[in-house]
């Protein structure tokens, strides 16, 4: 999160920890990094500055979960379907900053394509004022 924030140092970046249990996953650090960076950047390129971007960490007995929510302009209910499909691009109804480079509509595929291969999923909901990811990975087996 620190390196969209300091890329993005015109959006309103906040974290939210609520981990009563671990959220031990099993993975490769690497990539799921990835996962979260391609959102995080999703997320700074296609809202106006001053958008509220926020984080959400969360745990259940079975599942790690991570949420990238915005109050931007959201993305059109067409094209949910298809937005974590290779080459799908929001451009037309998202406001994308202003010198911004456009991207080749990868970054969402590829955050699904790892998640899923880390035996999770990738879920989106998305209106008007409110664009929220969420990452869904199971959790390492604890001890009973």
């Amino acid at each position: 999160m620190w390196d969209a924030q300091a890329a993005g140092g015109d959006h309103d970046w906040q974290l939210a920890l609520r981990l009563d249990i671990p959220a031990s996953v099993v993975g490769e650090a690497s990539r799921l990094h990835q996962v979260v960076a391609n959102l995080l950047a999703n997320a700074r390129v296609h809202t106006p500055k001053g958008t509220k971007i926020t984080v959400v960490v969360e745990a259940t007995d079975t599942h790690g979960v991570i949420r990238v929510r915005d109050n931007g302009p959201g993305i059109p209910p067409v094209l949910l379907p298809s937005v974590f499909e290779r080459f799908t691009r929001t451009d037309a109804s998202r406001s994308r900053a202003p010198g911004a480079e456009g991207g080749a509509g990868l970054g969402l595929a590829i955050a699904a394509a790892i998640t899923e291969a880390h035996g999770g999923r990738i879920d989106v909901e998305s209106e008007p004022g409110r664009t929220e990811f969420t990452v869904t990975l199971p959790v390492v087996d604890r001890p009973r």
